[in-house]
């Protein structure tokens, strides 16, 4: 299965571990450079959202009962992988407050095509 089919598959509140490469900055010589950034973030799938390009958004920590919650966006052309550990594991209570807050807080990142955070 591709990244695309993965993330595809994906629903609101599954809980998921994506390994990507970031962009990095450095100074020194050139020749000990290393440009590749492999990351590895985990959190609860809020959906796919940008306009010029899709990222997928991911909360990586729920604060207090998603009184706040911390998040990436993660261009999804640098995802490698896409590991699923659980399908709607967040409890019903959580699920609709980050719901309601990604609505709100997530405006900006509105885009053409697929909106998978609402």
């Amino acid at each position: 299965m591709t990244v695309w089919e993965t993330v595809n598959s994906l629903r609101f509140g599954d809980l998921v571990e994506i390994e990507w490469l970031d962009a990095s900055e450095a100074t020194g010589r050139l020749e000990r450079a290393r440009f590749d950034t492999p990351v590895r973030s985990v959190g609860f799938y809020l959906g796919v959202k940008g306009k010029r390009t899709k990222h997928v958004v991911i909360a990586k920590e729920v604060i207090d009962a998603a009184k706040a919650y911390h998040y990436n966006v993660i261009p999804v052309g640098m995802i490698e992988n896409v590991t699923v550990h659980g399908r709607d594991v967040l409890d019903p209570e959580t699920k609709r407050i980050l719901r309601k807050f990604v609505h709100v807080s997530m405006a900006k990142l509105r885009g053409k095509g697929r909106m998978g955070l609402c």
